[in-house]
């Protein structure tokens, strides 16, 4: 190639390049202070990165109305959550974007500059305030913000001035993501008015919640906790993600810039916690928090998974791991979150979460008039997800009183309403072991008067639900919820002997249940209620701001009844996902499991006797693989291996430093001594932030 062909080619580059029309507002850039300077560069960038919608501009612009309001908006509103005037704000914002982003109709237009200016001076005149300190503190700024940084050169003085008392209100404090949402307003506001050492205290302070703590935040099971000791991953938690890409963006190249080390602990919140509460395009509903109006569930999925496609470029040299985690297929086996009470199987065919609560970790909460009904959804909740469909929307249809998986209390009284700090169950035994693939989690239950000891075993691709030891005197019946789910399509049963076509009139015993390719079987013939009714509902029985009108469903449900006042009552069922008529019917002359149900034990060992797990509710022994002995009450799973056995246990209470356990046959391996066809283990627990993580330990056998 000659000189004279280089030369063009430059040439040709140059041109192309200058072509390319660079936003006006990055002008502005020069009039910061050099230290500040690459900071407003990458916020505008960051805030031009929104895709223009044409059509949605051109309505907010036409739909103004001469006294620079849009209609459908309660300007005078005062409820909590649901606040409307928050919408005047957000449009503003989607016309200020419009405006500075070049290549649109929109760009630099005197007429569009002068309605986002008179719309501007509605909102600086009226100061309009929600009662709830949430959206004059971090909602409000977050929005007025950004647009008066977008409009920043045609801004007035008279303009700011009202603005600064507004933007004001929010200072840097509280935890969690609500720190973060703080400090990131601060920061804006500081780069405005060009503090440059408010600017640095604002960044620090959001890079001090990109930790692993035991207080609110990321927890050291990669979970997430706010207001409490509370699940939060698909709420404040799901925000976090959100806000951490945005501001390790935003700082990059600048004087404030994150850590890069701590880009480690973003990269494992979202493939070791994240990741697992998404399937199939929906999120699990306990992973949902208070928000699970409707298709909240997907919408958080579809935020989810936008976060991992923005990682791929925030994180490259993992961006493999992150289209991986976009294709629900990819993650599979069990995960207990010892932070959350919440446990999780899952696979390419099914998902299936139990969620819990103790003295530890709060159960569930209500607050600006969302989740009115919530009351247990911490009481064991158990899901079983094959489409992703089962239980979208459902909210309006459900009995609340019987939330899949837990045991509750029956009354005619409304339920009461939670607090934003929740409710606690008062016992401290519950939580879960695994050992990656299979898992058993356990809630000794105890609240209103009602006791159980209930425990789930996610065993060989299918659940083992038992409870023992069911109790009260409070002169109310009581229940076991084993489903509530959409009805589709027909539902076939065995009751008693003989396969019955039609539904029963009465309860009796029943055999099996196949509904939507879900099997329900049930080792002994059991007193069911089953019903398949038409039920009718509202979605402001669930959230309050919520429409009002009444909507029906058709329902699938089916639980136990244990009477009024049950003492020493229990139950058992198996759920089996993608089943068949000719699984269930394989499983009434050769049941998978060997099951016992007592208040001291619960206990499961496979058909071929390769996997088994007890729940020891107190010290003491078991038969399993021909003797088990613990000093401890404890959860433990045993897995034979070719050579071996791999030993899976933790404590529930989060309380104890060992655990001392006597096994038959003689085994070698860490903290094992054996004699006289006999092992011991002297198990040391882990502590503090990893109290109730699963100890796994291999032992080889000996042979003589």
């Amino acid at each position: 190639m000659n000189y004279k062909t280089i030369y063009l080619i430059i040439v040709i580059l140059v041109t192309f390049s200058c072509s390319i029309q660079e936003p006006k507002i990055y002008e502005q850039t020069q009039i910061y202070p050099e230290e500040l300077q690459q900071l407003h560069r990458n916020v505008v960038t960051k805030l031009l990165e929104v895709e223009i919608d044409k059509e949605e501009v051109k309505q907010l612009l036409d739909g103004l109305k001469d006294d620079r309001t849009w209609p459908g908006i309660d300007y005078p509103s005062k409820t909590r959550g649901y606040w409307s005037p928050r919408f005047h704000l957000s449009n503003l914002l989607i016309l200020a974007t419009a405006y500075q982003s070049p290549g649109n109709e929109f760009y630099q237009k005197k007429d569009v500059s002068k309605k986002i200016h008179a719309t501007l001076n509605y909102w600086l005149n009226n100061d309009f305030r929600s009662p709830n300190w949430w959206h004059p503190v971090i909602g409000t700024p977050m929005l007025l913000n950004p647009i008066l940084i977008l409009m920043e050169p045609t801004l007035s003085t008279e303009q700011l001035e009202k603005a600064m008392p507004i933007l004001n209100r929010c200072e840097i404090g509280r935890t969690g993501q609500n720190k973060v949402w703080q400090s990131g307003n601060v920061l804006f506001t500081s780069l405005l008015v060009r503090d440059i050492e408010m600017v640095k205290k604002a960044s620090a302070s959001i890079q001090e919640e990109l930790v692993v703590s035991t207080g609110e935040g990321v927890q050291p099971d990669w979970s997430y906790h706010q207001h409490g000791p509370q699940l939060q991953f698909g709420n404040y938690g799901l925000s976090y993600v959100g806000d951490m890409i945005k501001w390790i963006s935003i700082l990059r190249k600048t004087p404030f810039k994150f850590d890069e080390s701590k880009v480690s602990i973003l990269r494992n919140y979202l493939l070791e916690g994240q990741q697992w509460v998404s399937w199939k395009n929906e999120m699990d509903i306990s992973a949902c928090g208070r928000q699970i109006g409707p298709d909240r569930p997907a919408t958080k999925a579809k935020s989810l998974a936008d976060n991992f496609v923005k990682m791929q470029r925030l994180d490259p040299e993992y961006a493999g791991d992150y289209k991986k985690a976009n294709d629900y297929k990819n993650l599979k086996g069990n995960k207990h979150f010892w932070r959350s009470d919440i446990q999780i199987q899952r696979n390419p065919e099914y998902y299936f979460s139990v969620k819990m609560s103790s003295n530890r970790v709060i159960g569930a909460e209500s607050c600006n008039a969302e989740n009115l009904q919530g009351y247990y959804l911490g009481d064991g909740a158990s899901y079983l997800y094959q489409t992703g469909q089962e239980y979208k929307n459902i909210f309006p249809f459900w009995d609340w009183k019987k939330v899949p998986g837990t045991t509750t209390l029956q009354d005619e009284e409304p339920l009461p309403v939670l607090t934003a700090s929740g409710y606690r169950i008062p016992s401290d035994f519950v939580g879960g072991v695994s050992d990656g693939e299979n898992g058993i989690a356990v809630l000794d239950y105890n609240r209103l008067g009602l006791q159980a000891k209930k425990s789930w075993f996610m065993f060989d691709d299918k659940i083992v639900c038992m409870g023992a030891g069911i109790n009260s005197e409070t002169g109310l019946p009581v229940t076991t919820s084993v489903n509530q789910s959409y009805l589709n399509g027909e539902v076939e049963f065995k009751f008693g002997k003989e396969i019955i076509d039609d539904l029963p009139d009465e309860m009796g015993g029943y055999k099996w249940i196949l509904h939507d390719n879900i099997g329900y079987f049930f080792p002994e013939p059991s007193t069911m209620n089953l019903k398949t009714d038409k039920v009718e509902g509202k979605w402001t029985d669930v959230t309050k701001l919520l429409s009002d009108e009444t909507i029906s469903a058709d329902i699938f449900k089916l639980y136990f009844d244990h009477g009024k006042n049950p003492k020493n009552e229990s139950y058992i069922y198996i759920l089996i996902p993608n089943a068949l008529k000719t699984d269930l019917e394989e499983m009434e002359t050769e049941l998978p499991f060997e099951i016992i149900n007592s208040k001291s034990t619960q206990e499961v060992v496979n058909l071929d006797k390769s996997l088994a797990g007890i729940v020891f509710y107190e010290a003491g022994k078991s038969d399993i693989f021909g003797g088990v002995e613990v000093d401890k009450s404890c959860l433990l799973m045993l897995k034979k291996r070719n050579d071996g056995l791999q030993v899976s246990i933790a404590d529930p209470t989060q309380k104890l430093s060992e655990i001392n356990m006597i096994l038959n046959g003689e085994f070698s391996g860490e903290l094992a001594t054996s004699e006289n066809g006999k092992t011991k283990l002297k198990v040391i627990l882990p502590q503090q932030g990893e109290a109730g993580k699963t100890v796994s330990l291999e032992l080889n056998e000996i042979r003589h």
